[in-house]
């Protein structure tokens, strides 16, 4: 990896139009409960958001960004919500750039294919947990849902207008994406052969941080106390914490076997230059030079520390709570700026923070566009202006 100490600016490559990123958590209601999934995110007893309180988040953002904006879907779990589709269906006929959403693809294909008419991009999640014996089932799914994908993209070619970014009118995306569960890497080795035999190459990895009460003790709350620099600290550094919170840093540290880190270290080396869309730009005497990274392999290899950078959270991309609070990023620095319920007391920031944080974990806040100082402001121009 590049000296990161060196590096100077960062982006998301594929935003040509200077797009807000919204990323909606649209209620916390999930029909899953992972052990790795924090409480506050999830439950099997909320109350779905109606539909017009959905909707109401939709006209505030497009009144503001007309249809430059980058919408990222999820919950909880956003397809038991009765009214989802409609949701996506509203977005979809208003415009936007695009249009993803994340499920653990528990419903059935035929649904999911329906949904994919009105969306960009879907990211279907597998959670070991809860579908380690239904591997022929998820297997299925996923190759119905991509031939589904692959005609669709095959029909529109006939269109000489296909593809116009700016209506958001592109080739749809499906991204398979496994949580990396410990003891589960036969299941997901079996699972990739029959993906890599049918020609579905869009695999990712997400190892996973933190077990069930890791991060209920450090969020969302914690994220806005920096006292103490737990991200970067080792475990025989953490003495002055509670023993329940020293024992779950030590288990995440024993959470994978070194044969097991081994493997899911080969899987991000080995990522193909398409699948790496974040651009990192670095200075080395007085030379710019750029690289390509991929989300996971940042987060792996601890090179997400953008400690005093300028951030442009809150004017590129904003995060939508269950509860309908607005903050800049899942990194909640800055507190809560506003409700979509209470639209008067959105206030979001006009100039870039200052990131008091030592990790930038979340995609979605990756991709926002970052630099050490004005003088790079330059390299991150074209992600930040509407060239439309």
């Amino acid at each position: 990896m590049q000296n990161e100490n060196k590096a100077v600016a960062h982006y998301f490559k594929y935003n040509y139009s200077g797009a807000l990123s919204v990323d909606w958590y649209i209620g916390k209601r999930c029909n899953f409960d992972c052990t790795y999934c924090v409480d506050y995110l999830h439950d099997n007893v909320s109350k779905h958001v109606p539909l017009e309180n959905m909707k109401k988040l939709v006209d505030i953002i497009y009144e503001r960004e007309k249809e430059n904006v980058f919408w990222s879907l999820t919950g909880g779990e956003p397809t038991v919500n009765p009214k989802f589709l409609d949701l996506c269906k509203y977005i979809k006929e208003k415009g936007a750039r695009f249009i993803s959403v994340t499920t653990n693809g528990s419903r059935k294909a035929e649904y999911l294919c329906d949904l994919y008419q009105y969306l960009d991009g879907i990211t279907l999640s597998f959670h070991f947990e809860h579908m380690q014996h239904r591997i022929d089932e998820y297997i299925e799914k996923c190759i119905k849902l991509e031939d589904w994908r692959r005609a669709w993209n095959e029909e529109q070619k006939k269109n000489p207008n296909f593809p116009d970014h700016d209506r958001g009118y592109i080739p749809k995306t499906l991204i398979l994406r496994f949580m990396v569960y410990p003891g589960q890497f036969a299941n997901m080795e079996r699972m990739e052969k029959a993906f890599l035999d049918h020609g579905i190459t869009n695999i990712e990895h997400r190892y996973i941080r933190a077990p069930h009460g890791g991060s209920n003790e450090l969020m969302p709350t914690k994220k806005l106390d920096y006292s103490k620099d737990n991200d970067n600290m080792e475990l025989n550094q953490l003495t002055d914490i509670p023993t329940k919170l020293k024992s779950i840093v030590q288990k995440q540290e024993q959470f994978y076997t070194a044969e097991e880190k081994e493997k899911i270290k080969v899987r991000y080396e080995n990522k193909s230059a398409d699948k790496k869309k974040l651009k990192r730009w670095f200075e080395e005497e007085g030379e710019l030079i750029d690289r390509d990274y991929h989300y996971n392999e940042l987060n792996w290899d601890k090179g997400n520390n953008f400690l005093g950078w300028q951030c442009y959270a809150g004017m590129k991309h904003v995060k939508v709570t269950p509860p309908g609070d607005i903050y800049i990023g899942s990194c909640h620095v800055g507190g809560k700026r506003g409700n979509i319920y209470e639209k008067d007391t959105i206030d979001l920031p006009k100039v870039p923070v200052i990131c008091p944080k030592n990790r930038c974990t979340d995609n979605t806040d990756l991709k926002v566009p970052k630099i050490k100082n004005e003088k790079y402001y330059h390299l991150i121009k074209d992600m930040m202006e509407w060239r439309g």
